[in-house]
């Protein structure tokens, strides 16, 4: 399945480990909901937030902070559309599944509905809308990945409120 893609023209190049219309997904035009879980990977300072997409694939959004969780305004940076067994957990590597719940992405807003929590993080299940604005794209070299043009957003915070 194609995925609309921001429109880039990269200035590095190099090997990578994605394609670059995999990498340069626009969230801002994808309509999509089901599944989500909050993951922190052992020696990361933020979340990945895995948005399922279908039976083989998601997206994964890095959060720096836990503002996300908040309803506040922040960043994050999508590694784009990834192979659905990257949001396994692998607790023997030192990940933490943080929450888990469902979401819905719709004509640039991001609605997260946490309904589990595992973790002092998020300290109850919650709902936090978001309106996504494209920062722009960070490119660089990845040593874990290899040529990287990540999409930045801008999470703008719509309202928040408990689940019924």
């Amino acid at each position: 399945m194609g995925y609309p893609t921001i429109n880039y023209k990269p200035t590095l190049s190099g090997e990578t480990d994605q394609p670059l219309h995999l990498q340069l997904v626009d969230l801002e035009r994808i309509e999509s909901e089901g599944y989500m879980r909050v993951v922190h990977h052992a020696g990361e300072r933020g979340y990945h937030i895995k948005l399922v997409l279908n039976d083989r694939e998601a997206i994964s959004l890095f959060v720096w902070n836990d503002k996300v969780f908040k309803a506040r305004n922040t960043l994050a940076r999508s590694y784009g559309v990834i192979p659905i067994e990257e949001i396994e957990v692998d607790e023997e590597e030192g990940d933490r599944l943080i929450a888990e719940g469902s979401y819905r992405l719709r004509n640039g807003v991001l609605e997260l509905r946490i309904e589990k929590t595992y973790d002092e993080t998020v300290a109850r299940p919650c709902v936090c809308r978001y309106r996504l604005k494209l920062k722009g794209v960070k490119e660089y070299i990845s040593p874990k990945h290899g040529h990287s043009a990540r999409p930045e957003y801008y999470l703008i915070a719509l309202r928040s409120h408990k689940p019924p």
